[in-house]
């Protein structure tokens, strides 16, 4: 028979609707779980796992409840030790992505450190062909020095090559 006072308890903690319809969803939901179930005893404790699930997924219905039980019993589920096997399984099949590769987690954002950014600068000037990372800015900052000196001569010699801003060929009316 149903332990209506332990279910009540978990109903109650799982903050569901005690209304003049609890009953009759309570009976419903008992009566089908009694039905499939190995026994009584099993009913009872797959029951308020159903509402222990129902109140970790945030419901606040009858039908959440009624909807998980549902779930269970169409996938064969007769006892409570069977419903934790399922759902343990559940829960690493979702932890998988497409074609059972593990879905890639983006790292929180991390501060730079002194450390990282020295060997940052280290690998650029390597691979920009300096020496040092001192070379690299000494480089740099002779390439800027020297494009801010030719900048209006850069920018005069413009029209008259027939180019764009973007480097591409003008249309030239004749």
């Amino acid at each position: 028979m149903i332990n209506q006072k332990q279910i009540m308890v978990e109903w109650d903690k799982a903050g569901l609707p005690d209304n003049q319809f609890t009953y009759n969803d309570i009976m419903a939901i008992y009566g089908d779980l009694a039905h499939n179930a190995d026994n009584e005893l099993e009913a009872n404790k797959m029951f308020i796992l159903a509402i222990r699930k129902a109140a970790m997924n945030d419901s606040t219905t009858s039908l959440a409840v009624e909807n998980i039980v549902r779930k269970w019993l169409f996938a064969g589920l007769k006892n409570a030790e069977s419903v934790g096997k399922y759902e343990q399984e559940a829960q690493q099949r979702q932890s998988k992505g497409r074609y059972g590769q593990p879905f890639k987690q983006e790292t929180k954002m991390i501060k730079p450190t002194k450390d990282g950014i020295q060997q940052q600068n280290e690998r650029w000037a390597k691979e920009l062909g300096y020496e040092s990372v001192e070379a690299m800015a000494k480089g740099t900052h002779d390439i800027l020095i020297n494009l801010r000196k030719t900048r209006q001569e850069r920018l005069a010699n413009k029209p008259k090559t027939g180019l764009t801003a973007t480097g591409h060929q003008a249309l030239i009316r004749r």
